[in-house]
């Protein structure tokens, strides 16, 4: 019988894992004002037409899953503290259908300009 010839060790590189597809980018949605729902301008504040402010302030807010106003800030102000308080508040008044993700209802900020002018 033939002697065992020793074993010649053959280096291999690892063969690398097979690269993962690239993940489908989210479909994202912004929230919207509900359809029928009501959410007008709000009432122009009397001290402030009297006084003859204008201007306009944009309100940033937060819209939850459920489509409510969670939370509320002044982004740029009307320079009149009452005007930018009266459209902030207004927006409690609102409902609105959420932004998803996927289909999914999730959190989102969304912002709103108001123009007071008198007329």
């Amino acid at each position: 019988p033939a002697p065992n010839a020793p074993a010649t060790a053959v280096n291999q590189a690892p063969t690398p894992p097979a690269a993962a597809a690239p993940a489908a980018p989210a479909i994202r949605t912004g929230a919207v004002v509900q359809p029928g729902a009501h959410c007008a301008k709000p009432d122009y504040p009397s001290a402030s037409r009297r006084m003859e402010e204008e201007g306009s302030v944009t309100v940033k807010f937060l819209i939850g899953v459920d489509g409510r106003v969670l939370q509320a800030e002044i982004e740029k102000t009307s320079g009149f503290t009452r005007l930018d308080e009266a459209a902030r508040n207004a927006l409690s008044k609102c409902q609105f259908r959420p932004g998803t993700v996927d289909g999914k209802p999730e959190q989102s900020w969304a912002s709103i300009t108001y123009k007071w002018r008198l007329e």
